[in-house]
Parts: C-alpha cells; sequence; structure tokens
C-alpha cells in the first residue's frame, strides 16, 4: 500500500492519497483545492491513476478541491448519498466496498458532525482481511470528536455522532499492538 498525507496545519484538516502501487490504483480523500496539483503529482510519481476523489462530508473549513480533481484526473468524485450539494458525485452507500488493487475502502455512515459524514476503513489485502486504520474525517480526533453544532441542530447532530461513534468506529476490531505490522500502521489521524 501507498499513503501519503498532506497535512493543513492551519486549519487542522489532512488529505490522503492511498491505493495498490502494484495495480497503479489510488483513490484521494478530502482533497483541498489549493493541492490539487500536488495529489496529481504524487501519483504520478508512484505510477498510480487516481480512480476516485472522496470527501468524507462537506467541509466548511475548506474549499473541496473534489471535484476539481476529478475532473483532471477522470475519476469518479464521490460523497454519501445523503449529501445535499448541486453537483454530480457518485453516491457512496453504508458498507459499500471501493477496491483499488490490493486496498479496500469501507464505506461507514457516520452522521453527527454533519448528516453526510462518512469514515473509510482501509485493509490492505497483502496484509490480510482486517482493517488496518480508518480516515475519520471529521467524526473523529486524536483525543477529541467532531462539532455536532455546525448542521444547525446540535442535540439531535449530538446524538447521532455518539451513535456512529458507538456503533460503528467503536464496534471495529482491534489491532494487535504487538504485531510487527502494527507498528508500521500509519499514525491517528489528526483531522
Amino acid at each position: 500500500m501507498i499513503f501519503k498525507p498532506f497535512y493543513a496545519f492551519e486549519t487542522g484538516c489532512a488529505a490522503y492519497v492511498l491505493g495498490c502501487g502494484g495495480l497503479g490504483l489510488c483513490a484521494v480523500v478530502d482533497p483541498r483545492e489549493p493541492e490539487v496539483d500536488a495529489y496529481a503529482a504524487f501519483a504520478a510519481t508512484k505510477g498510480m491513476r487516481i480512480t476516485h476523489v472522496i470527501d468524507t462530508h462537506v467541509h466548511a473549513d475548506h474549499r473541496s478541491g473534489g471535484p476539481a480533481l476529478a475532473w483532471m484526473s477522470g475519476a469518479a468524485y464521490c460523497l454519501h448519498a445523503s449529501a445535499d450539494v448541486e453537483l454530480p458525485f457518485e453516491p457512496l452507500a453504508d458498507g459499500q466496498e471501493i477496491a483499488l488493487g490490493n486496498v479496500r475502502l469501507t464505506v461507514l455512515h457516520t452522521p453527527g458532525h454533519t448528516p453526510e459524514g462518512i469514515c473509510l476503513v482501509v485493509a490492505d489485502l497483502r496484509r490480510g482481511t482486517d482493517p488496518w486504520f480508518v480516515l475519520t474525517g471529521d467524526t473523529l480526533f486524536v483525543g477529541a470528536v467532531g462539532r455536532p453544532d455546525l448542521p444547525g441542530q446540535a442535540r439531535e447532530s449530538a446524538g447521532a455522532l455518539y451513535d456512529s461513534l458507538d456503533a460503528k468506529i467503536l464496534t471495529l476490531p482491534a489491532t494487535s499492538s504487538s504485531s510487527p505490522a502494527t507498528s508500521r500502521a500509519p499514525p491517528a489521524e489528526p483531522g
């Protein structure tokens, strides 16, 4: 697996390019508009073709580069099916798998921060079929959770966020900390 984070420390955001180097397939998750060329350039240096551009939610803290990158690369632009946007996208469903060669992304619909929020459970089939790590968008941070007050219905959103964490994130299998492979796992997502 090839996995490259692109951090925007000023907003606490991160974008990711990940995929299968062997078959040359990758996805870009949560791209920021000013860095579209950087994601495409990185994929090209690794000999990977961008097949999916995924936003984990409709972003309020930066302008998404998703539509532009998808158009530029010929990739599918993806959001959860419930996203309320005025542009075409490929709808994602809870439990849907996206195959990128030896890498599998499983969509978890995790409303709370936003109604359409998703997390992506990542498995590297060369390591096994169990999840290796999760890209949580703004559902979960290191030491915090996403703000549930943004959609304007704080009480309902907070309840949805609790349910997403309790029923989806906390039920994922743990990885063994004694495994040598686990020590090489990507760091926890900062946001």
